[in-house]
């Protein structure tokens, strides 16, 4: 599996890969200190109150991110090569073809958890070092609440991360890109869009919920492609 998983790699061009997530930092760090010092600060009104509010936005800024990120991955390595019927070339090959099925929602899978964690990490020590020069964000950063943001993230990248095989889905049954990357912006405005410190993300059960749902249609979708002609 791990061969067939370097392989894709290899094909679809690693450091594109790599680019594209060091963007989406860049992106993120961006948007996160333009909010940090220029929304404003009447009461009730900054989301930068405390530091619980700030971490729980820049999660919300990043999942966001990559979940969308991921629908972009998925139409490279699925939707792309079902579409143009590339996939029948590679199904040619003496291997099975739900290993290689797997193999390519392994990489969406694991991209974007790490990402997620990563990309939490990084801005949220970028905002917590700026804050502790600035000091617009009241309150004490306590290794209590670090502690529970960790577990809050871990929980929602596998959420995340399983939540965004749902634009696979969608997309797989028109073999569109756009119906793939328009439907993760759908399901980022329900689901991870924050609407005055609350999302329905904020409910564990509910991604966790949605990321079991994306891995049970994804399986459903590719149950039978050992029989299915796709040339």
């Amino acid at each position: 599996m791990m061969h067939l998983i370097k392989l894709e790699f290899k094909k679809k061009l690693f450091n594109g890969y790599l680019w594209g997530s060091l963007l989406a930092y860049v992106g993120i760090a961006v948007v996160s200190l333009l909010l940090y010092f220029f929304i404003p600060m009447g009461p009730g009104e900054n989301p930068f109150h405390s530091y619980s509010s700030m971490l729980t936005l820049m999660d919300t800024l990043v999942r966001a991110t990559f979940v969308i990120y991921a629908s972009v991955l998925i139409s490279k390595l699925i939707i792309n090569e079902f579409r143009d019927k590339t996939i029948g070339l590679l199904f040619a090959y003496p291997v099975n073809r739900k290993k290689l099925i797997f193999a390519k929602l392994s990489i969406v899978f694991s991209w974007t958890f790490v990402n997620i964690i990563l990309a939490n990490l990084l801005v949220d020590a970028l905002l917590i070092g700026v804050n502790s020069v600035v000091g617009e964000v009241s309150g004490t950063l306590t290794t209590s609440l670090l502690t529970q943001h960790a577990i809050y993230i871990l929980t929602q990248a596998v959420g995340a991360a399983g939540m965004s095989l749902l634009s696979l889905v969608l997309g797989l049954r028109k073999k569109s890109v756009v119906a793939t990357v328009v439907s993760s912006i759908f399901i980022v405005l329900i689901v991870v869009s924050n609407t005055n410190g609350f999302s329905l993300s904020s409910i564990t059960a509910i991604p966790l919920t949605l990321a079991a749902l994306g891995v049970f249609f994804t399986y459903l979708s590719f149950r039978n492609i050992d029989r299915v002609d796709v040339g």
